[in-house]
């Protein structure tokens, strides 16, 4: 009887594990877009580097604010608004982000999401609940326009002039374009691309203007590199589930695409992810043609990419800072608690946690800090020493 009950439990679990997998096939790989013979624009906000876009949802005529996120596997909505609009759970999935951090989402069916004159209907989304240090809905609050909509449609974005383009016909390049080919899922569109990296080829990158810094790759390939190493410990990239400590290899080295070459500051994370991000493709001017699945890149400004900086102090709570990024040469581990930064608690220098993610920026390229620990001893950190 007992052996029964476990053919009976395993028989019942895969059934419903295929159940719920079949439905996610059928959101993911679902969505259409019905206009034709047509050229939609749409303006958008560069909000610490990440492109926001606004959409109407469904019946709804409110225009809502989300991140564009080509390295998003499927598109999301935050989770108080979709019950407020009545959109029912379909089925669940796990969801990951850049950062390594994995948690299991409800997926929903969107009716309509509207961009301009536009609309692609029965679009997948999944529900997401923000984490409270999750820098996301400081951005944009209502979600993120992920990849499983933007294989419908082929895509333009002119960061020069901050709008974004898309047909369904592929864009005409009439200027001289340096060409990317790319690789996607079969149920939703992120583009994988290859690259030279100190003359070398690097793979499975993801095209991702979801991402606001440059080029990261897996720490185990910084040993394939030449060139000196600069080390830091990091907890200051925040994805919507909240930061995961990292730790950071950063050289500088020559990169080239389709004949295209510059120098930059890769970093090599240990969370294992391998993104090009928008402080390098801000620089161009992208079009994405998923008929061909090529990605064009028409250069407008020479790219430019400061390097890491060495130290970052997050907010614990409004009285206390916390160290969010240090390297192996100044004084602090990850986690340290400070009493206040420039005389300063958090409180006095920002409203709350949205507002210090907008000015921190400000704050630390400035030429020194002045940092005190909870146990009374002070620092002064220069850009490149530190001393009592």
């Amino acid at each position: 009887m007992k052996n029964i009950f476990y053919v009976v439990f395993i028989i019942l679990s895969s059934t419903l594990t295929s159940c719920s997998y079949l439905k996610n096939v059928q959101l993911l790989s679902g969505g259409e877009l019905k206009r034709q013979q047509f050229v939609q624009a749409i303006p958008f906000e560069m909000r610490k580097d990440l492109i926001v876009v606004k959409a109407k949802v469904n019946d709804d005529s409110t225009e809502r604010e989300f991140i564009f996120d080509t390295g998003a596997f499927n598109s999301k909505i935050e989770k108080g608004l979709a019950e407020s609009l009545s959109l029912k759970t379909i089925t669940t999935k796990s969801n990951s982000t850049a950062a390594g951090v994995t948690r299991k989402i409800e997926v929903t069916r969107i009716d309509s999401l509207v961009f301009g004159e536009t609309a692609f209907y029965n679009v997948g989304a999944g529900k997401v609940e923000y984490d409270e240090q999750s820098a996301s809905p400081c951005i944009a609050q209502h979600g993120i326009i992920g990849a499983n909509i933007m294989k419908l449609a082929h895509w333009k974005i002119d960061y020069e002039h901050q709008m974004i383009y898309f047909s369904d016909q592929p864009f005409e390049v009439k200027e001289s374009a340096y060409n990317i080919e790319f690789d996607n899922p079969l149920l939703s569109g992120t583009p994988l691309i290859s690259m030279k990296i100190g003359g070398k080829e690097a793979q499975n990158i993801l095209f991702d203007v979801g991402y606001n810094g440059g080029l990261v790759l897996p720490i185990a390939l910084a040993k394939e590199f030449e060139g000196s190493d600069k080390l830091f410990f990091d907890r200051s990239t925040t994805g919507i589930y909240g930061a995961k400590a990292d730790t950071l290899i950063e050289k500088q080295l020559e990169v080239e695409i389709d004949g295209f070459q510059t120098s930059i500051p890769v970093n090599f994370s240990a969370n294992g992810k391998a993104l090009l991000g928008n402080e390098f493709l801000k620089h161009f001017e992208v079009i994405i043609n998923y008929d061909k699945n090529i990605i064009q890149l028409i250069e407008r400004k020479t790219v430019s990419i400061d390097p890491n900086a060495p130290f970052i102090p997050g907010v614990l709570n409004d009285n206390q800072w916390v160290v969010d990024r240090t390297t192996e040469d100044l004084p602090f581990v990850l986690g340290d608690t400070l009493t206040s930064v420039n005389g300063k608690t958090p409180r006095e220098l920002f409203d709350n946690y949205c507002d210090y993610l907008k000015h921190v920026g400000e704050l630390i390229s400035t030429d020194s800090l002045k940092v005190l620990k909870g146990n009374g001893e002070e620092f002064i950190i220069k850009n490149k020493s530190v001393s009592k």
